[in-house]
């Protein structure tokens, strides 16, 4: 039932996006066929985990606030799309311990890890519970860039290649270590959103 309603909804938004936004979207040839990753993109508008799903050549599990879930029926439909719910403010060790699931399956794990929307087209932050998943599952990362989902210019995506933390695995980081990955994620991130 969740993976037929998962080619339900790709192929709605699908048609919706073509429909109403035509979104330019490069980089897709950087989207690994195999293996666990994390997609990590930066946040303007609730239409932004389809977007991402479209974009992608495999089904994506998206972590959601958990307020989205109150809802009975639209919460009952995320359930069985395998979105995980995600307490504001907070990583909880019930959401960690399933985004790592995911991801020893060797799925693909969706994240904004800003945590909440912002109305401009650039990144600000990174947050810690982001950065954990990072370094604890090794999975490689792949930065996405969202231009213009909000505004009259055209939507674009932008999907860069996937790249991992090496350097930063299989020890304790101090807080400046952390504040490294963070930047690092985000410059990242930062560098697919086209601006121009």
């Amino acid at each position: 039932m969740g993976k037929l309603l998962y080619r339900l909804g790709y192929f709605l938004f699908k048609i919706y996006f073509f429909v109403f936004d035509r979104p330019v979207v490069k980089g897709q040839e950087n989207i690994p066929e195999q293996g666990p990753l994390i997609v990590m993109a930066n946040h303007q508008s609730f239409l932004d985990p389809p977007l991402v799903g479209i974009t992608m050549k495999r089904q994506v599990f998206f972590l959601a606030k958990e307020e989205l879930f109150k809802n009975v029926l639209f919460g009952w439909v995320l359930k069985k799309i395998g979105v995980i719910p995600l307490k504001r403010g907070r990583t909880g060790t019930r959401s960690l311990r399933k985004s790592l699931k995911i991801l020893s399956e060797d799925k693909v794990l969706g994240l904004f890890p800003e945590g909440t929307r912002s109305s401009k087209d650039e990144i600000t932050e990174i947050k810690p519970g982001a950065v954990f998943i990072a370094l604890k599952s090794k999975a490689p990362i792949l930065p996405v860039g969202i231009n213009n989902i909000n505004g009259p210019q055209k939507l674009k995506v932008s999907i860069g290649p996937s790249f991992n933390l090496d350097s930063y695995y299989d020890r304790k980081l101090s807080k400046e270590e952390k504040k490294e990955v963070a930047d690092f994620i985000l410059n990242k991130i930062a560098g697919e959103i086209d601006t121009e």
